[in-house]
């Protein structure tokens, strides 16, 4: 049964035939969402979005104990998220949509889908952006600072 976010919004579970959709949806929640971590700095974003491909993300959605959910309105995909083993790899929302509830609603089955597959606590390594969001939604530090190619990440976990 999917859930539902605000706004006529649907979260689903995916499959890999709708990474095209999820990698367009994450491009440009980084691009134009993200720009406190970017600071609008074209070597700092290319290094980000270098990995963001179809096929990239076709491979991550299809690699054993992965999970994918997308919200849509209607027939759009306006936000991603996928869990990968214990980690929530990904978790973003287009700018239409952005402090809507879309990204709650998203967290909120990706963190359902993953107690079901038996795990107890999740990980992630959240941005600059989306820190406060992810403390607001029950996830704490855990460890350093993370920097890579001009961009610096949280470690954050929370038990499930």
């Amino acid at each position: 049964m999917p859930h539902t976010a605000p706004l006529l919004m649907e979260i689903r579970q995916l499959t890999p035939n709708a990474a095209a959709q999820a990698c367009e949806v994450v491009r440009q929640s980084i691009t134009h969402c993200c720009v406190l971590d970017h600071a609008g700095d074209p070597k700092v974003l290319n290094a980000w979005l270098a990995n963001k491909t179809e096929q990239q993300f076709t491979a991550c959605m299809a690699a054993p104990r992965a999970m994918a959910w997308g919200a849509y309105r209607g027939d759009e995909m306006v936000g991603f998220a996928l869990v990968s083993h214990a980690t929530l790899a990904l978790c973003y929302v287009v700018p239409a949509v952005l402090h809507q509830g879309v990204g709650g609603a998203l967290l909120q089955a990706a963190e359902e889908g993953a107690r079901q597959a038996g795990v107890s606590e999740l990980a992630l390594e959240s941005t600059r952006t989306a820190q406060a969001f992810y403390l607001r939604k029950g996830y704490v530090p855990a460890g350093a600072v993370q920097a890579w190619a001009g961009l610096c990440a949280q470690p954050l976990r929370k038990r499930l």
